[in-house]
C-alpha cells in the first residue's frame, strides 16, 4: 500500500481520469455520429433488421414493383371493396355482362344494319347466301342470342334460327349466324331483330 501511495500522485490520478473520459466520450461520439455513408455496402443484412422495423412510412412511394410481389401474394382479402372496376377485368371474363346484353340490331332482308342498332355495326354482318346472315368481329364474342322475324315479314311463313359459332355457308371467323327458313325448311332472305349476349 505504501508503494502504491508513493506512486499515486496528482498527475497520475488526473491522467487516468482523462483517459477514462476520453474513451467514454469517444464511444458516445461514435454512437451518435455513424451515418449511412460510414456503412459498408451490403453490410446491413436481413438478420440485422429488427422485426417490424420497416413500416409503411419508411417505404418510398412507387418503390415496390410488380416483380417484387410474390405470386399469389395479393389475395381477395387484400383488395378493397369496389377497387377493381369492370374495365380492369379481361374481356369476356364475366358472362353475361351488361355490355353483352346491350347489343341488338334490326337487320334488313338484304343484310343492311338499320337505324336503332346498338353494338352491332354493318362491318359485323355479312349476307353470304340466301337465308344466311353471318356475324363476326364482335368483342366480346357472343355466347348466345335471340333472333325474331321482322314485323315486315310477319305475314309470311318464316321462322328464324340463330346459333353461335360458324356455318358452312359463312366465312372463316364467323362468331354467330342467323338462318331464316320458310314453312318447308328452305333458307329464305328475311329481315329480323337480333339480341346478343
Amino acid at each position: 500500500m505504501k508503494q502504491i501511495r508513493k506512486r499515486l500522485t496528482y498527475a497520475n490520478v488526473m491522467s487516468s481520469i482523462a483517459v477514462f473520459l476520453i474513451l467514454g466520450g469517444a464511444s458516445a461520439f461514435a454512437a451518435k455520429k455513424i451515418g449511412s455513408n460510414e456503412l459498408k455496402g451490403n453490410s446491413v443484412t436481413t438478420a440485422k433488421i429488427k422485426k417490424n422495423a420497416v413500416t409503411a412510412s419508411k417505404i418510398k412511394n412507387n418503390s415496390i414493383t410488380t416483380a417484387k410481389i410474390a405470386n399469389a401474394a395479393v389475395t381477395e382479402g387484400k383488395l378493397q371493396d369496389g377497387s377493381v372496376s369492370a374495365k380492369k377485368l379481361a374481356t369476356g371474363l364475366i358472362t353475361p355482362t351488361a355490355e353483352k346484353l346491350s347489343r341488338y340490331a334490326n337487320i334488313s332482308v338484304g343484310g343492311t344494319v338499320l337505324a336503332g342498332t346498338l353494338g352491332i355495326a354493318q362491318a359485323n354482318v355479312t349476307h353470304t347466301n340466301i337465308g344466311f346472315y353471318c356475324l363476326s368481329g364482335l368483342t366480346p364474342a357472343p355466347v348466345g342470342g335471340v333472333a325474331t322475324v321482322d314485323y315486315s315479314e310477319s305475314a309470311k311463313d318464316v321462322t328464324v334460327q340463330f346459333d353461335t359459332g360458324t356455318n358452312a355457308a359463312c366465312p372463316a371467323g364467323t362468331q354467330a349466324f342467323v338462318n331464316p327458313r320458310d314453312g318447308v325448311g328452305n333458307p329464305v332472305d328475311s329481315g329480323f331483330f337480333l339480341l346478343l349476349y
